[in-house]
């Protein structure tokens, strides 16, 4: 795969150069689209916008004109010459392939992206020169051609391919050299084509059990033919009609002409020949119709069956994630949460308010002067810690005596542990003084075994298992967002260390898992109240926690976003169709677990979480972040589907973008 072997391209130039791609589409078209002529196109590759961009691109398309894993090569053929802007003829190498599902498909390239491929600077400094090359690349797939037509004068003559597609477009023509070129490729497609399809008329097999083209019948003598030899032949299926024997000339010798003499006067043609051949070209046109006809049907077929499959996908898997009765109203029909929206709000505390509140938090978001003030106030009564009509004083007068009188008792706690650590430490640098060459493993780097909790725990037991959770705490507190100002601050990391020893003593049971201290911080940030932090982030993690490892809310998520996938973007959901959900999506484990902090900077990760709240306090959906997460992905469609990820791929863009400032 491309990508693969540019190792250099990161996610964000990707990203960069779809941009610059889709910019470049828009500024060209700036009239509406025009239905292409029914004329004569040139059946182009999609990977000339790629060359542009990707040098390895061009190597690894030469490349794939050979023999490789998922190709076949049935017949190759280099000097074949395409007509190039109308009249000039360029030569080219000509492949004709079966790929892995079956499909045949050829290509043809310029003789000069082959030589300039095969250099190893190529692929960059040469793009502007041989972009116009890559213009004139030819992918047919010959599942779209239903008529082959060949025209030579002889074994000593060039002869001349052109390809008819379903809709009656043709193709370039193709020039092979002289010689028996045309059947050899004739004979490579009829074989690859098998057992399916079959030419129709067939190749015959002359004594030498070579190929051969059929010998024609002449129908006129009205018109002295020339010794151009034109054939046409149609693809059918195995069985479908059998070809016309009038077509090909009868096994059976035909009766021999009466001799024509001197005396006898030419007459006009025979009405009856005449008939004859407008009833072939009938029969043909109406076989052509009649080939449409069952394109159309079929297509309508499969449009249909993709959309049964789909909604039985949505009503199977999906139908839950939405509150279909919830009453949804434009985003145009509300303003952000501002300060005076604010204060009419905490003055009249109507169920009417609550209701605005709560919409315009979903669709515009909290914005204002101060905007952290507002969340300060607001964000409380979004996650339900206060109701509505609530006044906050007297529950935050409870909350601050509670937290300081949990500290008290954690603290005799945490100094047990920090005088066992020592003890600890002590005694490891001792022994490793008496020996210095036995090495023991040391305590103080090695969690305890956890015991099993209980309602009830002895002394010991309390304090290994606060132990365990300190050290993990302390490791993730150390790390926690030190390229923020607030925590560049050593106080505000205290005051985190403080909230997280106080809800894991809380809750000794569930204990510390790595990325709760993502969670926390920006509530910490907004807050700036330690208690009241610990209150919210407290109702944060049991809508969180089941998402958490050994939970089984994480496969949930990860189980209706594939799901989302299929519906939403067939084109990405068909490069991870075939792996393990799990495996295929391990990238959106972390959005999920933290809510895409991580992903967003702390403003972004601010409009996300409220929105987040907001949708699930108007049920409207409790997985607001799925659908958020599917929007991240399809965002990157064009990138995803030009550069032809695999899931591999996939995982390493969507980490690179998450660890990108």
């Amino acid at each position: 795969m491309s990508t693969r072997c540019e190792q250099e391209t990161t996610a964000e130039e990707l990203v960069e150069g779809a941009q610059r791609a889709r910019n470049g589409e828009t500024n060209g078209s700036s009239s509406g689209p025009t239905r292409p002529p029914l004329s004569m196109t040139r059946q182009v590759s999609s990977i000339a916008a790629s060359v542009e961009r990707n040098g390895s691109v061009s190597r690894d398309y030469v490349f794939s004109l050979h023999h490789s894993c998922k190709s076949t090569l049935l017949y190759g053929k280099n000097n074949v010459s395409v007509a190039m802007n109308g009249s000039e003829f360029a030569k080219g190498y000509m492949s004709l392939q079966k790929n892995y599902d079956g499909n045949l498909s050829l290509k043809w390239v310029p003789n000069q992206l082959m030589h300039a491929s095969s250099q190893p600077s190529s692929g960059h400094s040469n793009n502007g020169e041989f972009s116009n090359f890559w213009k004139n690349t030819i992918n047919i797939e010959m599942r779209d051609i239903i008529y082959i037509h060949l025209h030579q004068k002889g074994e000593s003559s060039p002869a001349c391919l052109t390809f008819v597609n379903c809709e009656g477009v043709q193709s370039a023509p193709f020039q092979l050299p002289a010689g028996q070129h045309s059947i050899a490729f004739l004979s490579s497609l009829e074989t690859g084509l098998a057992p399916l399809l079959r030419l129709d008329p067939p190749l015959w097999t002359g004594s030498t059990k070579e190929k051969c083209l059929p010998r024609l019948r002449k129908r006129s003598t009205a018109i002295a033919s020339p010794a151009m030899l034109d054939y046409v032949f149609r693809l059918v299926r195995t069985s479908g009609v059998e070809p016309s024997p009038d077509d090909i000339e009868e096994t059976s010798a035909p009766s021999p002409l009466p001799p024509i003499h001197d005396n006898c006067v030419s007459l006009p043609n025979s009405p009856y020949i005449i008939d004859n051949v407008d009833s072939i070209v009938n029969f043909q046109i109406g076989k052509a119709c009649q080939s449409m006809r069952n394109q159309i049907m079929a297509r309508a077929f499969y449009g249909w069956l993709t959309y049964v499959r789909h909604l039985r996908t949505i009503r199977t898997h999906l139908l839950h994630l939405v509150n279909t009765k919830a009453v949804i109203c434009g985003d145009d029909d509300f303003e952000p949460v501002d300060e005076a929206f604010w204060k009419l709000c905490r003055a009249e505390p109507t169920k009417e308010h609550e209701e605005e509140f709560l919409q315009r938090v979903y669709w515009r978001g909290i914005e204002g002067v101060n905007s952290k003030e507002i969340r300060r106030m607001a964000w409380p009564y979004l996650l339900g810690l206060f109701e509505w009509d609530e006044h906050p004083e007297a529950k935050m007068e409870e909350f601050t005596q509670a937290y300081w009188q949990e500290i008290d008792e954690w603290r005799v706690l945490e100094a047990e542990v920090r005088r066992r650590d020592e003890e600890a430490f002590r005694a490891a640098r001792a022994r490793k003084a008496a020996s210095p060459v036995r090495e023991e493993s040391c305590e103080v780097f090695e969690d305890p075994n956890e015991p099993t909790c209980s309602n009830h725990y002895d002394r010991e037991n309390l304090i290994s298992l606060f132990r365990a959770n300190l050290h993990r705490i302390d490791k993730d507190v150390e790390r926690c967002d030190r390229n923020l100002m607030f925590f560049s601050n050593k106080d505000n990391l205290e005051s985190l260390r403080r909230v997280m020893y106080t809800y894991v003593r809380r809750n000794l049971e569930e204990g510390y898992t790595q990325g709760m201290c993502d969670l926390l911080a920006p509530l910490l940030v907004t807050f700036e109240d330690e208690a009241l932090t610990l209150e919210c982030f407290s109702i944060l993690m049991l809508r969180q926690r089941g998402k958490f490892p050994q939970r089984p809310g994480m496969s949930k998520c990860l189980l209706n976003l594939r799901s989302l996938i299929q519906v939403v973007d067939p084109q990405i959901y068909a490069l991870i169709a075939d792996i393990d959900y799990a495996q295929a999506l391990s990238f959106a484990f972390r959005w999920f677990l933290l809510d895409f902090k991580r992903e967003l900077s702390y403003e972004c990760t601010y409009k996300v979480w409220e929105t987040i709240w907001a949708a699930r306090s108007l049920r409207i959906t409790d997985e607001f972040a799925i659908f958020f997460g599917l929007a991240a992905i399809t965002n990157y469609h064009d990138v995803l589907i030009t550069n032809n990820f695999d899931y591999t791929d996939m995982i390493k863009f969507f980490n690179e973008l998450g660890a990108t400032p």
